[in-house]
């Protein structure tokens, strides 16, 4: 696979995912696809433990956009850098529980490591300043 494919095929899912295209994001990953999501320490597997990942956000964030900022790619990697923006307007799950809608819009950088294999994306590692969110939420 060359490396600006894995580039485009990252810019294609974070654009599906604020356009709530689920299958066309999953249909680019592997069966056994892994996600760490660092901030909680969570752990997400397969296609269905990638749609619980998605849906975490987009049910507290309905109207979240992903605006790449800066990314490296290489053969079996891409590394993004991007900005989430969105307005809480449902309940943010968190492992400790549910935190209910504040109504405010917060906007919060993300960093991603997503390995591809033969193609489709394999591993995502998802880091978030989930402090700066929730200041803005109001929440700390």
């Amino acid at each position: 696979m060359n490396a600006s494919n894995n580039g485009k095929i990252m810019q294609e899912l974070y654009n599906h995912f604020s356009n709530n295209q689920y299958d066309a994001i999953l249909n680019n990953a592997a069966d056994d696809v892994e996600i760490y999501f660092a901030p909680t320490g969570q752990r997400f597997q397969g296609h269905e433990g990638f749609r619980q990942f998605l849906m975490s956000f987009k049910t507290a964030f309905p109207n979240v956009k992903l605006k790449v900022a800066n990314q490296l790619v290489t053969d079996d990697a891409v590394v993004t850098e991007f900005i989430a923006v969105g307005t809480h307007t449902g309940p943010l799950m968190t492992p400790k529980g549910e935190i209910p809608p504040t109504g405010r819009t917060a906007e919060w950088p993300v960093c991603e490591v997503n390995q591809f294999r033969n193609g489709k994306l394999v591993s995502i590692h998802n880091y978030q300043d989930l402090g700066s969110m929730l200041q803005q939420l109001g929440l700390m």
